[in-house]
Order: C-alpha cells, then sequence, then structure tokens
C-alpha cells in the first residue's frame, strides 16, 4: 500500500466521538491553511513518515478487543492512493472507520461511502464561500469550490453520521459568517465549532494570535442554529 503515515495513537477517547479508537495520521495535505497546528503533516510527506501500514495493522489486530475504531486523519487521508485497502483491512479486523476529510477529493469520498468503508466522517468548511479558498492557502483558485460543495451533497445524501467543523480563527472570521457558514450547510444534522489554538502553526503570523472569547463562540453558534440540527462548541 502506499501511504503516508506521519503519526500513530494507539488510543483516543475524544477523536472519535463515542468510541475508544486508534488514530492514524496520514502526512500530505493539498492545502496551506495558515493558521494549520499540524503543519509537518501538511509538508514534505515523505520526510515525515513515521510509521508503517504494516505494523500499524498488526497492532489494531492485536488491540482490536479493546478498540471501537480507528480515526484516519491528517494532513488529508483521501490523497493517500493506499487508503481503501487500508480501509479495507481495518474493515476486516471488525472495527468502526472515522474520516476527517477537508472535502477537497469528493471521488475519493464517494468510493468510501459506495463501499461502506467508513461509519462516521468530520468534514471540515474552512469559511464561507466568498474567503474560502484563501483561508486554505489558495487563493485564487477557482477549482476548490466545486469540489467541496460536492463533498457536502454526499455527506448530506448518503447513510453515515457525519459533522462538518469550523475552526474560528481571528482575522479569517467575523460574526457575520455564521450564516453564510449556515447555509453552505443547511440541513445538516450536526456543526461542530472549534476555537484557534495559537503555538505552532503552518504560517508564523498566527502563533500569537489571541482566540476568540467563549462570548464569540456563543454568538457565533447562535447565528448557525437556524440551519442545522445542532451546534455544538468543542474545546
Amino acid at each position: 500500500m502506499q501511504l503516508h503515515i506521519g503519526g500513530y495513537i494507539p488510543t483516543s477517547f475524544l477523536d472519535y466521538p463515542g468510541n475508544t479508537a486508534a488514530v492514524v495520521f496520514f502526512a500530505g495535505c493539498q492545502f496551506r491553511c495558515p493558521f494549520c497546528h499540524n503543519p509537518e503533516l501538511v509538508i514534505s510527506a515523505e520526510e515525515n513518515e513515521t510509521a508503517e501500514p504494516d505494523g500499524i495493522l498488526a497492532d489494531l489486530a492485536k488491540r482490536s478487543i479493546f478498540l471501537d475504531g480507528v480515526c484516519v486523519t491528517g494532513g488529508e487521508p483521501t490523497l493517500q492512493p493506499g487508503l481503501l485497502p487500508f480501509l479495507r483491512q481495518i474493515r476486516s479486523l471488525g472495527l468502526k472507520v472515522k474520516l476527517d476529510t477537508n472535502g477537497a477529493r469528493p471521488d475519493i469520498l464517494e468510493r468510501i461511502l459506495s463501499e461502506e468503508l467508513a461509519d462516521y466522517a468530520a468534514m471540515d468548511l474552512k469559511a464561507p464561500e466568498a474567503t474560502y479558498p484563501p483561508a486554505c492557502g489558495r487563493e485564487g483558485d477557482a477549482t476548490l469550490l466545486p469540489l467541496v460543495r460536492k463533498s457536502i451533497v454526499l455527506l448530506m445524501g448518503g447513510s453515515i453520521p457525519f459533522e462538518f467543523r469550523t475552526t474560528l480563527v481571528p482575522g479569517l472570521h467575523r460574526i457575520e459568517d455564521a450564516p453564510l457558514l449556515g447555509r453552505m450547510a443547511e440541513g445538516a444534522p450536526l456543526f461542530v465549532l472549534q476555537n484557534f489554538r495559537p503555538g505552532h502553526t503552518l504560517d508564523p503570523g498566527f502563533s500569537s494570535l489571541v482566540p476568540f472569547s467563549m462570548e464569540f463562540l456563543e454568538e457565533f453558534r447562535t447565528g448557525l442554529l437556524p440551519f442545522v440540527g445542532e451546534v455544538k462548541i468543542r474545546a
């Protein structure tokens, strides 16, 4: 399998809601979000490989009795040529799969859904449509939004539980963006808001930004609620 794996957590109680899961971090991403807090997983995928797929699968097989599932995240998992065979092998161990994705590879997402290789999906919605490309570090990229829109439609029309989620970043998001994001995700069962974390970011200029207040997050949540079933603020 052709996979670039940049990290592995044998046990997590946070990454797959309601489940005890291992977490596999794939290295490489087509986005360059300036606020990304995993820059080592975004750039130079081959240089940041830390584990072999066979070793991870062997560990999952030994520990499958203690695990509910596996969260595949990144970076961006859908860029990996060997992702589908890897998911099939996880499935063969009797483990559930949660997919984290940026939604820019709807072709791969469609195959995952059609083959029933995931039980839960979390898709990032980076920003309202007008500012989507720059929020992803893809200024002027006219190909991006149609791909994201298709992934939204796939999840909305699919059969697995899912969430849309946005990391709220000072300088990139305003209260007025809440209904704009809500319209993008209209009818979704769950929208998750995450507050920006300063520190180690892809663009060093974002590393010392002060996160939004809880009052801002609550007001943003209120602006989203008319469009979706539930809005959670996740620490």
